[in-house]
């Protein structure tokens, strides 16, 4: 009888090449594109592109103990993932498919909108993506506010290095939680639409890369976590630049608590917790 995980240890292997998956922000195009902006925003000055250039290439930027700690917890969480939540957590086609069946068995038979299909996709990917990002949003606020869940995500914050894979920076706990948080989300939707539209909403949409987020990973979500500061300008109200998330993990007092967003600015404007990056500076990261 073979261990369960020397039969997913190809799997797992595979998982730690994050450079090759679409569905990750490191994928090699948004990283590509990340250098790119940066490349662009820093231009003018030919002293701070020099040093945005040397930085990002630069061993130290990679390899110091602030990073060691970003790819512990990489390699922890994915060992977990193949052990754990892959055979345990649902997917989000599962959670869709039972929604769908709920519906039908409590109001009956759906298929009560009638529209044309790329109406429906276009429809679809704006509602996940907006309940989608407020979800990002409002768990993230939870981390912060709650001192059970802080005690979790203060590793993230704990980077006094920001790289793009300081995102996946997180303790075991808090990844678990952000897993349940993207089924949950994507399958309730999912279930709704199926329901609402007779299974137009097929598997696909739901399995696919989400349009909007493939433009957001597109545009610079890289350098959220990174040394390049980028800001949005008066865009700032509505997206959350990668300045203002630079922001968020600075260590100075005044920025505690600031710009939990993903992607849009609004949720943070409505929670009080919006901060522009105009006048501002963030010269340490960490605790």
């Amino acid at each position: 009888m073979a261990f369960p995980f020397i039969e997913q240890l190809p799997e797992f292997i595979l998982s730690l090449f994050f450079f090759i998956d679409i569905e990750r922000r490191t994928y090699w195009l948004y990283l590509l594109s990340g250098f790119v902006i940066g490349t662009i925003f820093t231009w003018k000055n030919k002293n701070v592109l020099h040093l945005f250039i040397k930085n990002t290439f630069s061993i130290k930027y990679w390899f110091n103990h602030s990073c060691y700690r970003d790819y512990q917890w990489i390699l922890i969480n994915h060992m977990l993932k193949t052990l754990l939540i892959v055979p345990l957590l649902a997917s989000s086609l599962t959670v869709a498919l039972y929604v769908n069946r709920v519906f039908l068995g409590s109001f009956g038979s759906g298929d009560f909108l009638h529209w044309p299909y790329q109406y429906v996709v276009i429809t679809f990917s704006l509602v996940l993506f907006f309940i989608e990002d407020f979800s990002r949003f409002f768990v993230h606020w939870l981390y912060h506010q709650i001192p059970f869940l802080w005690k979790y995500h203060a590793i993230h914050h704990s980077a006094t290095v920001l790289t793009p894979l300081t995102l996946y920076r997180v303790h075991s706990i808090e990844y678990i939680l952000n897993n349940c948080r993207g089924v949950l989300v994507v399958g309730v939707v999912s279930g709704v639409f199926m329901y609402s539209f007779d299974g137009v909403i097929g598997f696909a949409e739901i399995l696919g890369v989400n349009l909007f987020n493939f433009l957001f990973n597109l545009a610079a979500a890289n350098l959220r976590h990174s040394h390049i500061w980028i800001s949005f300008g008066y865009l700032e109200h509505i997206f959350i630049s990668p300045a203002q998330h630079q922001i968020h993990h600075s260590r100075k007092k005044v920025h505690y608590d600031k710009n939990f967003g993903s992607c849009l600015a609004i949720w943070d404007k409505a929670f009080h917790s919006w901060e522009t990056s105009k006048n501002n500076k963030v010269h340490h990261f960490g605790l």
